[in-house]
């Protein structure tokens, strides 16, 4: 079992519980799901390169067809601080609400589903959503089998924003395609042939922000594929992408206690948010000068004081890093536990990172 199915299968016990005691999600009939394509479901079962139209480089129609702000992130004023859907109970410990909430979805799921968004989004509060394949293959949903799902889900996900007066909401195509449990639906040269279907299906109905829609798009990829020439077999162009992203996590602590090893002999270098993340960023530059998301990320506690000091690190590097847009923690369990729930200097490092002046980005509301 690769750790990436570990981590999806550990996600949906704790988001039972958290749905039930906080009443946003009315789970009966969740049924089962399939491990290692995403997590949660949250839909209908709980109740080559260039065949976009754009250029290159983004055309902006005129300033009524673009994010408010202007620009591709759809940001303002620093980075958005946010997570997975497990961190919202402790926003009041955190002294902040969430500017941004991560959620996934699978291709013939309803959005929003059973979630009840009229608290989930409400106080401005944005989505990164994931529409992952339903076990189609990638050739299928090029060839547009799809389609009619995924127009529906792609409209009510920029019908949201639009009723809850957001400027931007971010929408993803199968995040870690890169990851081996995703192989079976097919080659990356037939991944970057739908998303420009995918994509292209949202520039028809023009739901893009830069066609008077809401829809950014964020590519995701493992953390580790930037560093090698992964990323670039998975690539769909700077034209389709709006906004570069990675999931990383500082699981070393977790690993060496497993294997038996002393969790303080750190052996070579020490996992930081630089070692995770700079060749996302670098990757980003070499590719439009995009902006980033830290779409998932993450620390073990072991030994105790690890959370925490990585926590604090990943405050220092978002505010060194201004082309990062938003960083969304992984509270969540597993194998390897990155929750902060049971670690009162883990919250207060949250807390502070959180209320710091690069963590107050927000996305612009728009009234009526």
């Amino acid at each position: 079992m690769s750790p990436h199915t570990r981590k999806l299968q550990a996600w949906r016990a704790p988001l039972v519980a958290l749905a039930a005691a906080a009443g946003l999600v009315a789970l009966a009939g969740c049924g089962g799901q399939t491990p290692g394509a995403a997590p949660l479901r949250a839909g209908n079962s709980f109740a080559s390169h260039g065949s976009s139209s754009r250029p290159g480089s983004y055309r902006l129609l005129s300033s009524a067809n673009v994010s408010p702000d202007g620009s591709q992130s759809g940001v303002s004023g620093g980075a958005l601080f946010g997570g997975d859907y497990p961190l919202l109970p402790y926003e009041a410990d955190l002294g902040r609400t969430l500017a941004i909430v991560r959620l996934y979805y699978f291709i013939g799921d309803a959005f929003p589903g059973a979630y009840k968004f009229g608290q989930l989004m409400a106080g401005g509060r944005t989505l990164l959503v994931s529409l992952d394949s339903n076990g189609a293959s990638y050739a299928s949903i090029a060839a547009g089998n799809e389609d009619a799902e995924i127009t529906a889900f792609l409209e009510s996900v920029n019908k949201a924003a639009v009723l809850h007066h957001l400027g931007a909401i971010y929408i993803c195509f199968e995040h870690e395609p890169d990851n081996d449990a995703h192989r079976p639906l097919g080659s990356p040269a037939q991944f970057v042939q739908a998303w420009d279907h995918v994509h292209q299906l949202a520039e028809s109905a023009r739901l893009d922000w830069n066609d008077g829609g809401r829809l950014h798009w964020v590519f995701i990829l493992i953390h580790t594929s930037y560093e090698n020439w992964r990323a670039s077999s998975f690539w769909p162009g700077a034209g389709e992408v709006d906004i570069v992203a990675a999931d990383g996590y500082n699981s070393y602590g977790c690993r060496t206690a497993s294997q038996a090893e002393a969790a303080t002999a750190r052996g070579t270098a020490p996992v930081t948010p630089a070692s995770l993340f700079n060749p996302l960023v670098s990757f980003a530059s070499a590719h439009g000068d995009l902006p980033v998301f830290l779409s998932e990320w993450g620390s073990d506690s072991i030994p105790s004081d690890a959370q925490s000091e990585f926590i604090s690190q990943m405050q220092t590097y978002v505010t060194d890093q201004p082309e990062i847009a938003a960083a969304l923690y992984w509270n969540t369990g597993g194998h390897c536990s990155y929750k902060i729930n049971d670690h009162p200097a883990s919250i207060a490092a949250m807390a502070t990172m959180g209320q710091s002046a690069a963590l107050q980005g927000h996305i612009a509301t728009i009234p009526g």
